[in-house]
Formats: C-alpha cells, structure tokens, sequence
C-alpha cells in the first residue's frame, strides 16, 4: 500500500462514521414512520401465523417439529429487514431533491464513504426493527432459545446490508419518486413470497424451488429458522452463510460503483 493510501484509509472509515452516524440521527427523528414499518410484520406474524395454523401437518411433514407460527417467524423477522432496508435509501432521494447530496459530493469526502455509511446505518436500523419483531414473536409464544438472538440479529445486519445496497442503488439512478418507488416495490415483495418463509420448499413446485434456490432470501430465512429451532445443520449454515456473504459482497461493489457514477446527475 502506498503511504498516500494509507493515509487516506483512516480518513473513509472517518468519512463513512460520519455518514452513518447521521443516517441513524434522522432516524430517530421519523419514529412515527417506523411505527407505521412495523405494522405489517406485526399483523403477519399474530394473524397470519394464527389463521395458517391449521397448516401444521403440512410443515410436519417435511421435518418441522413445531408449531406453524414458529415456521413463519423467521420468515416475518427476514421480511421486515428486507422492507426496512429497501425503504431506506428514499433518504437518499431527498439528499439529492433538496440539495444537500450536491453539497456534500463537492466536499472532500469519498463518493463511497457515503454510500458505505448509508448503507451500514439502513441495515443496523433494520436489525433494530427485525429484533422489535423477533420480541414480539416471544411474547406471543414462539418458541425459541434465546442463545441464538444474538447469532440472528448478526445475520439479520448481514444480510440487510445487502438490501441497503439494492435501495441506495436504486435512489442513485432513479430520476424520480415514482421510478424509486416502483423498483422498490417491484423487488420487494417479490424476493419475499419466492422463498420458503411461508411454507416449507419442499411444497413448492419445482420450477419455483428453482427459482428459490438462487433467492438470497431463502438462504437468510433458512439459517434464522435453524438457529431459533435449534436445527441448524453445519452443511446449510456454510452454504447460507457463503451465499449470504457473496451477495452483500456484490452489492457493496454494485451500490460503490453505481453511486460513484449517478449519484451527481440532475435528479
């Protein structure tokens, strides 16, 4: 490395800090739009996981000791850091419509720590909300050992910076809300139902467990499920993880490259 550079490293991980740190200050300043994030998970998870509970036999008979809510959770707890994430980077938007990103792209600071910061502070907020979930999977009665809320929450920041990656992504090369909006919600919800968060893969027909098998999606939800059933597997816990990690990896890659380049286009 040559000492210009190293010099210049301490000053992006300081960049980035500083970012972050402002990310998670205007978060705490929308806790009514946080409110309204967590309805949805928290009525899937009490009425869904209740109204599907008939379902049982099914998930029992591909392996699953338990009862139906204790499937889904995982599923609800992945699909809140998926919305969070996703719905983090309109932040971005109002960066770049009210000027402030056409400031701060003409200061010293790196293109890349910026991005970098944003997407740190989106996934450590969805891991915020994902673990108010997972709480509320407790008290109404899912089972689980509370040894493996520390290794989920881990994975829920991993994987949720992947998705922050896809949403500031999103924001850098959308000219629009409307064109934000529905990337967001084209991706969203989609990733979701194609992945086994509602029912086992073994149900599904095979060109949608195709399908799913590429989904890092079905990845994060089968290792949070192994984790809070205690039947976690070492084979799939090393193929989630890698999968897991190759797509956060690419994303940070994708989201630098595409956020150098866009992000100082008119908006």
């Amino acid at each position: 490395m040559t000492a210009t550079g190293g010099a210049r490293l301490p000053h992006i991980f300081g960049d980035t800090y500083t970012v972050f740190w402002r990310e998670l200050k205007r978060y705490r300043k929308s806790r009514s739009g946080v409110l309204i994030r967590m309805v949805q998970p928290a009525i899937w998870i009490v009425v869904i996981g209740n109204t599907f509970a008939g379902t049982q036999p099914l998930i029992e008979s591909v392996g699953f000791e338990g009862k139906y809510i204790d499937f889904m959770a995982p599923g609800v707890i992945i699909l809140t850091a998926i919305f969070t994430s996703v719905f983090g980077g309109v932040n971005t938007l109002w960066d770049r419509r009210y000027g402030f990103m056409a400031k701060t792209i003409t200061s010293p600071i790196s293109r890349s720590a910026i991005a970098l910061g944003k997407m740190g502070a989106i996934s450590l907020i969805a891991a915020m909300q994902a673990g108010i979930i997972l709480a509320i999977a407790l008290i109404i009665g899912v089972e689980m050992d509370l040894l493996a809320v520390a290794p989920v929450m881990a994975i829920v920041v991993l994987f949720s910076l992947g998705f922050s990656g896809i949403s500031v992504s999103a924001a850098a090369v959308s000219k629009s809300q409307e064109t934000f909006w529905g990337l967001i919600n084209f991706l969203g919800m989609p990733l979701f139902m194609l992945s086994p968060a509602l029912f086992p893969l073994e149900l599904l027909p095979d060109w949608l467990a195709a399908a799913a098998s590429v989904n890092p999606v079905t990845y994060a939800i089968l290792v949070v499920r192994g984790l809070m059933s205690g039947t976690l597997e070492p084979a799939t816990a090393l193929l989630a993880m890698a999968v897991i990690a190759g797509f956060v990896a690419v994303m940070v890659g994708i989201t630098t490259y595409v956020f150098m380049r866009e992000v100082s286009r008119p908006f």
